[in-house]
């Protein structure tokens, strides 16, 4: 390596990077996370387990790591939800930029490296990637929509995801998650996030791996939950959006209770800014086989 490139090398590993994972009572996926995180091409990470009240061996499984000062680890005596142990995480983090993963979840061994790379390409508020959903049939790469993120297109829906990598000054700066949103904590912190410093950036490298070949249940995946998510949700952001974005909510909403959505509703609707949401679910609701068949279709293709 020459030694232009090691200076690039060690600049571009010099700021710390601080990485929080939330957790309740799933040990042997969390450890998989954990040692995802812990198998980073970048260098400079400090790695925040913020337990929620675990009863199981948590602890006892990490104390390797916490004891060689690869994990620093936080605990709520009580369980409190995610977002107060995500808030926990950031009160303590020491790095300039911070990123968060579920504990069910991995991240591919560039992902902060790229994350980085991203942040300083560009005058971003956060930046997000694109996913590998593990599914049980198989491995689904879902790069959409990738690019610049406003303000204007982050509230048609979540663009973003679940995970972004920002300042910490950032996330502090807007008062971290939301523990009174029983659902859509990160799609809430996220128009918070663009609202106050601006345009985001969404990667068509597809750095986060997102599980769902388990049997347990993802956070926040209770249909009573996200229903009062989505009114609280709305109720909180309703100032910032236009008829275009009310429509997108209309969508999201019969989304959420199962509620028809006929040809008029799709015509009535259907903007730039979510058509694909609003085809989605008029085929799903109006021509399930179609939506079978190019579904299967849609697996085989990224399997192969």
């Amino acid at each position: 390596m020459s030694s232009y490139k090691k200076v690039i090398e060690m600049r571009h590993n010099s700021t710390l990077v601080t990485v929080y994972i939330a957790t309740h009572n799933r040990v042997d996926l969390l450890l998989r996370a954990v040692h995802s995180v812990l198998s980073q091409s970048y260098s400079n990470i400090e790695l925040i387990v913020a337990d929620d009240g675990s009863s199981d061996n948590t602890y006892e499984q990490l104390k390797p790591l916490i004891d060689n000062n690869q994990v620093v680890y936080v605990k709520n005596d009580t369980p409190q939800g995610a977002c107060v142990a995500r808030n926990l995480a950031i009160d303590i983090a020491k790095g300039e930029y911070i990123t968060g993963m579920d504990d069910d979840d991995t991240m591919e061994p560039n992902r902060i490296e790229h994350l980085v790379t991203e942040y300083r390409s560009g005058n971003y508020s956060c930046i997000a990637s694109s996913i590998k959903e593990r599914t049980p049939q198989g491995d689904i790469v879902r790069k959409m929509d990738v690019g610049d993120v406003t303000l204007n297109s982050l509230l048609h829906y979540n663009i973003l995801g679940n995970q972004v990598l920002t300042k910490t000054s950032n996330l502090r700066g807007i008062g971290g998650f939301d523990p009174k949103m029983p659902a859509f904590q990160d799609y809430d912190t996220w128009v918070r996030l663009v609202a106050k410093y601006g345009t985001a950036r969404k990667s068509s490298v597809a750095s986060y791996v997102w599980y769902t070949d388990h049997a347990y249940g993802r956070i926040s995946e209770s249909s009573d939950r996200r229903k009062k998510a989505f009114d609280l949700f709305y109720a909180k952001h309703e100032h910032l959006m236009s008829s275009a974005h009310k429509s997108s909510f209309v969508i999201l909403k019969r989304k959420l209770v199962n509620d028809s959505y006929g040809t008029l509703d799709f015509i009535r609707h259907t903007n730039k800014g979510n058509w694909k949401a609003s085809l989605s679910l008029f085929i799903n609701q109006n021509f399930k086989f179609v939506k079978y068949l190019l579904d299967l279709t849609r697996t085989k293709l990224n399997s192969k």
